[in-house]
């Protein structure tokens, strides 16, 4: 109950959104973050100033926003529009972040015409693949689709961190500590040409091979 109160308490669920930024400020200011980028995607964001959409794991989500370190440009982030994902909202539009409301079951037309205007905008997204509620590590196929027909390329991220906490989610969300060391890794873009099946496998296996090169611990 305290918790249905809650969500549907705009006063309230904007004032948790706030304390949770100011956690995420604080993971910030006490970690050591390093961005690792594959040199074909450093060309493309860096240099070309190309529309390119994001890719990590559900449970990934709390890094989302360091990748304004990397990517100067406002990322433009998939959020579900469930009443739970609005205290994440509220803290991501407080990280620099513009939120795009929207899942398979709510809102996923509009959703996805938002994120086809970014991109044709060259305004990157980021989209968790096996999101908003799993299986974990299934790549479903918005993803896909938005990149085949937008012709932007997907950027594998994989993050490892080495202080954490591991929710009780579907995901086994990593809430990261402070102090810790963290290493976001982002892969080669890839451009999905091939049937849904074949990018799906493609982007999945490329999703863990970054969190080998990341160091992340199983």
């Amino acid at each position: 109950m305290k918790k249905r109160t809650l969500l549907n308490n705009r006063v309230l669920a904007s004032l948790a959104g706030t304390a949770l930024n100011c956690y995420g400020e604080l993971f910030v200011r006490t970690s050591r973050i390093r961005i690792q980028a594959h040199p074909d995607t450093y060309r493309l964001v860096r240099e070309q100033g190309a529309a390119v959409i994001y890719a990590l794991w559900h449970r990934h989500a709390f890094f989302i926003p360091l990748l304004r370190r990397f990517d100067r440009r406002r990322v433009a982030v998939l959020l579900s529009s469930h009443r739970d994902a609005q205290i994440v909202a509220v803290a991501v539009r407080l990280r620099g972040l513009v939120v795009v409301e929207g899942s398979s079951t709510r809102g996923g037309l509009q959703a996805y015409y938002l994120l086809r205007r970014a991109l044709q905008q060259c305004q990157p997204v980021c989209i968790t693949p096996d999101g908003p509620k799993g299986p974990a590590e299934l790549v479903k196929s918005g993803a896909i689709h938005l990149a085949q027909q937008s012709g932007c390329p997907i950027v594998p991220v994989s993050v490892s961190c080495s202080r954490s906490y591991r929710l009780r989610s579907w995901d086994r969300s990593v809430l990261p500590l402070p102090l810790s060391r963290v290493v976001v890794q982002l892969g080669e873009p890839l451009w999905l040409h091939d049937s849904l099946v074949d990018s799906q496998e493609l982007l999945a296996e490329r999703l863990r091979h970054g969190a080998g090169l990341a160091g992340e611990c199983p």
